[in-house]
């Protein structure tokens, strides 16, 4: 399930945007009130999107989704009144969609649904790119064992190639185990 996290110093504006996540699909939507606040908790939680209704109490907004893009990998919306418009180029060139208030609660439902569709395919592209890392760290591990075995033992590649697959075989375990085995056994 997708986490929002919503910071606003109004209570009012809170609950309202509240309702519009949770009618947007189910979300688990926790808030805090102050930039302050929303420091703290994204320290030790990740969220998939970010909205900052401006301004806090303690921050304009513009200096917390500096800090958020910084240190977090999560989408940002944040809500201005329609008069802030002077920061909005700057804040618009870090990745962060700003809507002006007052907001249009479907406009506002179709933008969350957008970004969480966005975040589900970033979330797979990352899960593919963590076991694409994986498997090239293996294939190193393998060559590295392969490349030992033909210093040490004098085999050809080929050979050491089906050392390690019959080890694999045999021993029932993995290349990669059987790779370990061998740097563990020749490299000090």
């Amino acid at each position: 399930m997708e986490k929002i996290l919503i910071v606003s110093s109004s209570h009012k504006s809170k609950e309202l945007l509240i309702d519009i996540v949770k009618s947007s699909g189910n979300y688990e939507v926790l808030s805090v009130d102050s930039g302050i606040s929303c420091r703290e908790i994204i320290k030790s939680n990740n969220f998939d999107l970010i909205i900052i209704n401006a301004p806090l109490k303690d921050d304009y907004g513009e200096n917390l989704t500096k800090f958020i893009s910084k240190n977090t990998n999560s989408d940002l919306i944040l809500i201005i009144k329609s008069n802030d418009k002077n920061q909005l180029h700057k804040i618009e060139e870090n990745g962060i969609y700003v809507m002006e208030k007052p907001i249009n609660k479907f406009l506002f439902m179709k933008i969350i649904n957008a970004y969480i569709i966005h975040r589900r395919r970033y979330n797979f592209i990352l899960k593919e790119n963590e076991k694409l890392k994986k498997t090239i760290s293996d294939i190193k591990l393998i060559d590295r064992a392969k490349i030992t075995l033909v210093e040490y033992l004098n085999m050809s590649e080929d050979e050491s190639h089906k050392y390690i697959e019959k080890q694999a075989m045999d021993l029932r375990i993995t290349k990669v185990e059987v790779a370990k085995n061998i740097l563990k056994i020749y490299e000090i």
